[in-house]
């Protein structure tokens, strides 16, 4: 443990060991995890997977840290957190590269300034973009995935590979790219009034406070939509809109939504999504399916 902790924080200074997660989540739930690296530049990064070849220890790529639930015992192996460089965002023309660390709603936010569209419904995903490439995020209006053109990621030999279209799959909340260690992608967007998109823009966020608890912890829409049905829509007509389990609560603006309202565990809300699984199951026949990622150990 200590060799590799040595050649870990030779590879990335900024290394801690214990790293509490309940800091870096939207819920504000994780135990620790054996090591925590803030990684800024790509070279740092290309040194770890090179480490890691040397030293089998498993990886976990820590995004904006919602869409989580990290078990309360934490995660066992390497938690990697891009920064500084992976944030940067450059336009040239219709096309934008924009690195893995980078915060979708800034993203939107910038290209809006320079009269790019097609990326408007991301405004309310409060994630990174490596996290929404490998979930192709997004909402019913639209999808990260619609946009992309190229992933450009590390390969098995620690090289940087770029990833065309082509090799590229997206489908509802799911990508391709899920073992991927991704640096940066690049998005072909069309050319709008800068008014009009930020007119979008501000329609989108507008429905977002209307419709959801957004001044709580909470970790976004905790089940994926069925075929054909809303899961929100489900969850309230099975009566599950306020429900307590611990510290977790369903919101009551919005059934698809765990709010930790009391220092709740994450067993807290593991329990809760599977009374609401098993409520809906039992009153409409139907299997909802997490959307949030289950971490850990549980």
């Amino acid at each position: 443990m200590s060799s590799a902790a040595d050649a870990l924080r030779a590879a990335c200074p900024s290394l801690r060991l214990q790293e509490p997660l309940a800091r870096h989540t939207s819920l504000a739930i994780g135990g620790p995890a054996d090591y925590y690296a803030d990684v800024q530049t790509p070279s740092e990064l290309i040194a770890i997977h090179k480490v890691l070849q040397e030293y089998p220890i498993p990886v976990f790529f820590l995004g904006a840290g919602s869409n989580l639930l990290i078990s309360d015992k934490g995660i066992r192996g390497l938690v990697i957190h891009l920064q500084g460089e992976f944030r940067k965002i450059e336009i040239n023309g219709p096309l934008v590269t924009v690195g893995a660390g980078a915060w979708m709603p800034t993203l939107v936010k910038q290209c809006a300034e320079k009269g790019l569209c097609g990326i408007e419904a991301l405004i309310g995903v409060p994630g990174t973009i490596g996290g929404g490439l490998v979930m192709n995020a997004g909402t019913r209006d639209g999808v990260l995935g619609d946009v992309v053109t190229s992933v450009t990621v590390l390969d098995a030999q620690s090289a940087v590979r770029r990833m065309d279209r082509a090799k590229l799959r997206f489908d509802y909340r799911r990508s391709n790219l899920i073992n991927e260690w991704i640096l940066s992608a690049e998005l072909s967007l069309k050319a709008d009034e800068r008014s009009n998109i930020i007119s979008r823009v501000d329609s989108y966020l507008q429905y977002r406070s209307s419709t959801q608890p957004l001044a709580t912890s909470n970790c976004g829409s905790v089940f994926k939509n069925p075929e054909g049905k809303a899961a929100a829509q489900l969850l309230e007509q099975a009566g599950l809109k306020g429900t307590v389990i611990g510290g977790a609560r369903i919101s009551e603006r919005h059934a698809n939504f765990i709010i930790n309202e009391k220092q709740a565990s994450a067993i807290d809300v593991r329990a809760l999504m599977k009374r609401a699984q098993e409520k809906v199951f039992e009153k409409f026949g139907v299997q909802l399916e997490p959307e949030v990622k289950l971490v850990g150990e549980w």
